[in-house]
């Protein structure tokens, strides 16, 4: 004798019912508990945060265990040139950021700004709105580096502001330094000219004096070579992403390592 079809369809169709809500619960262990709990110590969470934060309960960010800057932070400045931060920049107090700098900056960016290690940039002379950029995308994780988002973190919007200013004020900081090397033509044509046939434009165009770039363009004459030279690298490997437009990011990956050397060095002998 045969089952009846009826009775052998009735079976097949609660064994595949079955199969596909054990795969359902499986995933969803997995989605919601295993692999949460297996990240929760990375991302600094509790374990009832990371499941809650895995099933969509619960916005909390998740934070680098050194506190360096929430995890999947959008690498994109936040920072917009309105009239509103425009006349902020202007009204900005250098007494106030003069205080600010010896107590918290001066260790390793000098007291005047001009740094004495090469692992640290000099700031004496930058742009306010420069300096102001970088410190805004360290507070919102744009840019990051444990020891300056410790620094900057518990600044204010105003104290960065004053910062800024200060540092940006010229008046002392001329012909401070040594004079360096006189840098390779290689590096001077990088500079001057640019590559056209790598769509490398000059150095110059944005961070020559007067030149018209972006408002936030950092002045890099007399700047640390090391320091420079690092940059490039992190632009180049995407280790640095707070650039708009990934300007940077796009120039840094045409470069030769031997051309980010020329133009590190040339740049540190304008001192």
């Amino acid at each position: 004798m045969t089952d009846h079809p009826a009775k052998s369809n009735a079976a097949w169709m609660m064994m595949a019912g079955g199969g596909v809500a054990a795969l359902l619960l499986f995933a969803a262990v997995m989605g919601f508990v295993v692999t949460p709990l297996s990240q929760a110590r990375g991302l600094g969470l509790s374990p009832w945060a990371a499941i809650c934060r895995a099933a969509g309960l619960t916005r909390e960010p998740a934070v680098d265990p050194k506190g360096a800057r929430a995890v999947g932070a959008a690498p994109v400045s936040a920072v917009v040139y309105d009239p509103g931060l425009m006349e902020r920049l202007a009204r900005a107090d250098r007494r106030e950021g003069a205080r600010l700098v010896s107590q918290t900056c001066s260790v390793c960016h000098g007291e005047y700004g001009v740094s004495a290690n090469p692992a640290f940039p000099s700031l004496a002379d930058q742009s306010t709105a420069a300096i102001y950029k970088q410190l805004s995308d360290y507070k919102t994780g744009a840019r990051t580096n444990s020891a300056m988002s410790a620094v900057v973190l518990p600044m204010t919007d105003t104290q960065m502001l004053d910062v800024a200013a200060y540092l940006s004020h010229d008046d002392g900081f001329g012909g401070l330094g040594p004079r360096w090397p006189v840098p390779e033509p290689a590096a001077v044509a990088l500079v001057r000219k640019g590559d056209s046939a790598r769509d490398l434009p000059a150095c110059e165009a944005c961070h020559g004096a007067n030149a018209g770039g972006p408002i936030e363009t950092p002045r890099l004459y007399g700047q640390q070579e090391e320091y420079l030279l690092a940059q490039l690298q992190a632009y180049a490997r995407g280790g640095r992403r707070n650039d708009v437009y990934g300007r940077m990011r796009k120039i840094a990956n045409k470069l030769t390592p031997e051309e980010m050397v020329q133009v590190s060095t040339y740049y540190q002998g304008l001192r």
